[in-house]
């Protein structure tokens, strides 16, 4: 691990690079952290009675803080296991609620290899709670035990809710990658998780909101925050999955190549200057290429970035040390109908744009509408 000063980014925080692949926590983080500590605040100061207002506020911002490091630990997870396998993570993506970790190409992947790295966050996220567990007598005070009892138990959950096959989850892409291997079907696979996903769905309206009804009670204002906030995209992405809605017959009349900009393919140690020309010219991104193999992307606003933090000068840069590792969810063969729209939506994850491949070469590119 590689530690570097914080990079502040308008929709991101770079806090450092592991492995080459940056890891990123969202500004929304921050909030969801103060809701969460409004919340067990409490909670805690009940069960740290007798102790002061700052003991109290120190476990729930330390307890807070271990689930954004929980969080981190899935994810890093994840990616160790894709390196294992033979596919290089090249971005970790934080959320206090979760997380994403994006990969880079590679040309042996199987399905198999997808249900590995799927269930590797959840197996650390249980390992983190036995082991929480086992050491739970062992807390030295009340204002230790009760922040460790609390993260032990959100990891528990961690684990369990994630292993749920339903997508987007990683037991929903683990049992849709299952079933492509199986069937060798991915389509399948991918409508089989979003029918868990919607059971899921279900579940989390019976646990939060139906079943305190029923029961004569009424949920509480955070319950219902917090199974909106789960079950909400859950539920737009396996609506979305199995083409329920407009937004299908939309999809099936979409052509990527329409919607298609220019892409200007250049070496490595081509200047900056002339990067910066191509993209004037028209181009929407610079793909930067050594012979067969792409190294990286350039666009416009992540040159006006770079020109914003003041570089040298542009005709010393060449692209090869300034661009952008080329997610392989920002790569796409299919051009029309729902398989393209599909790959348009991965591409917006993790990318500003989704590059065409057509006939084994570069055609084009479409910008998904990420910032």
């Amino acid at each position: 691990m590689t530690a570097s000063a914080a990079r502040r980014r308008s929709d991101s925080w770079t806090l450092f690079t592991l492995g080459g692949a940056p890891v990123v926590v969202a500004p929304t983080s921050l909030l969801l952290g103060l809701l969460i500590a409004g919340s067990w605040y409490p909670l805690v100061s009940s069960a740290l009675a007798g102790y002061s207002p700052a003991i109290v506020l120190g476990t729930v911002a330390a307890t807070v803080l271990g689930v954004g490091v929980s969080v981190m630990c899935h994810e890093f997870a994840h990616g160790a296991v894709g390196a294992l396998l033979g596919r290089r993570p090249v971005r970790y993506e934080l959320y206090l609620w979760g997380g994403r970790t994006s990969f880079g190409p590679s040309s042996r992947w199987r399905p198999w290899k997808d249900v590995l790295t799927s269930l590797a966050g959840p197996a650390v996220n249980l390992a983190l709670w036995a082991v929480g567990h086992g050491l739970l007598d062992r807390a030295s005070s009340a204002p230790v035990y009760v922040a460790a009892w609390a993260l032990t138990w959100v990891n528990l959950a961690l684990g369990v809710f994630n292993a749920l096959p339903g997508l987007p989850l990683d037991g929903g892409h683990a049992l849709a990658a299952l079933v492509e291997q199986l069937s060798g079907r991915r389509r399948m696979g991918q409508r089989v998780a979003a029918v868990g996903g919607l059971a899921v769905v279900v579940g989390i309206a019976w646990r939060w909101v139906l079943a305190p009804l029923l029961a004569g009670a009424r949920p509480d204002s955070f319950s219902l925050i917090l199974a909106v906030m789960v079950a909400w995209p859950i539920a737009t992405t396996s609506w979305r999955v199995l083409g329920l809605g407009r937004g299908t017959r939309a999809a099936a009349r979409l052509d990527l190549r329409a919607l298609a900009r220019p892409v200007a393919v250049v070496g490595a140690e081509t200047p900056l200057v002339a990067a910066r020309e191509q993209l004037d010219a028209g181009a929407g991104l610079v793909l930067v290429a050594d012979g067969a193999r792409i190294l990286g992307t350039l666009d416009g606003p992540a040159l006006a970035e770079l020109e914003r933090s003041g570089l040298p000068d542009a005709t010393a840069v060449t692209v090869g040390q300034v661009c952008t590792v080329l997610p392989a969810a920002a790569v796409t063969t299919q051009m029309t109908g729902q398989p393209a729209a599909d790959a348009l939506a991965r591409a917006r994850t993790v990318s500003r744009w989704l590059v065409l491949v057509e006939g084994g070469r570069v055609t084009g590119t479409v910008p998904t509408g990420a910032r």
